[in-house]
């Protein structure tokens, strides 16, 4: 049977490396599945400042988290300690993990309206400076937060419990799922064998989110490293199928 093959072919093998990382053609060709991912639901929690900043030059109250202000110019460097929630305006407390996508994307428009180098044009030098490298840490802090993978790996490095290449998925039902996933793509050539995968994949996907969720409310960091690690195998598959057949049959 397939999952005999698939296990035989496992214990064959000393080490199971991970699903390769985000830069790889499998990664590069993912598109996101129909599914609503639960790490990117609406809730909500308080914005990280309860008051509003004002511009220590001007005076003028701060139109968003960043100590930049239009209408003096006046523009300082980021702390090294600020979150990119805060960046864009969400609260990392009391649950990281919980973040509204579509408010954040707006916020960063909102940020991007007053950082843009374009608007720094004719100031000076190091303003401008200012500005650009302020543009790009708000563009990377949209992408991390915007993904529920890239979100909860930069959560857990923020934490002290970064993961790394070497990471194996120690939970071996998953594992033989995953392989038995794995090899039942590369074996068909039906689309919709495909969607099936997926679909199995996907609810998959859907409880270790609810899981990492909790474990980030929590603040179980261990426990929470060891989700990410299954939800980066699921999301391999994920990317494998939404890439079929191209990537897949290509050897």
């Amino acid at each position: 049977m397939l999952r005999l093959r698939v296990y035989t072919s496992f214990c064959a093998r000393a080490r199971v490396p991970l699903p390769r990382a985000a830069g790889t053609r499998l990664a590069l060709q993912h598109r996101p599945h129909r599914t609503t991912l639960v790490g990117s639901s609406a809730r909500h929690y308080s914005n990280a400042s309860s008051s509003p900043r004002t511009c220590p030059s001007c005076s003028t109250p701060l139109p968003t988290a960043l100590p930049v202000c239009p209408k003096c110019s006046y523009i300082a460097p980021l702390s090294e300690s600020m979150s990119y929630h805060e960046m864009l305006g969400t609260s990392y407390e009391p649950n990281p993990f919980v973040v509204d996508v579509p408010q954040i994307k707006n916020e960063l428009r909102a940020v991007q309206a007053v950082v843009h180098p374009d608007r720094w044009v004719g100031k000076p030098p190091e303003k401008q400076a200012l500005a650009a490298a302020m543009s790009s840490r708000v563009n990377e802090a949209l992408h991390k937060l915007s993904n529920p993978l890239r979100r909860v790996e930069y959560i857990l490095a923020r934490e002290g419990y970064a993961g790394e290449e070497t990471d194996k998925l120690d939970d071996m039902g998953l594992l033989m799922d995953i392989m038995e996933a794995r090899e039942g793509l590369a074996n068909t050539e039906s689309a919709e064998e495909v969607a099936e995968i997926r679909a199995q994949n996907d609810a998959k996907i859907q409880e270790i989110l609810r899981e990492i969720e909790q474990l980030a409310g929590a603040k179980d960091w261990e426990a929470l490293r060891t989700a990410a690690i299954k939800l980066k195998y699921l999301q391999g598959i994920e990317s494998a199928a939404a890439a079929w057949p191209a990537v897949v049959h290509d050897h």
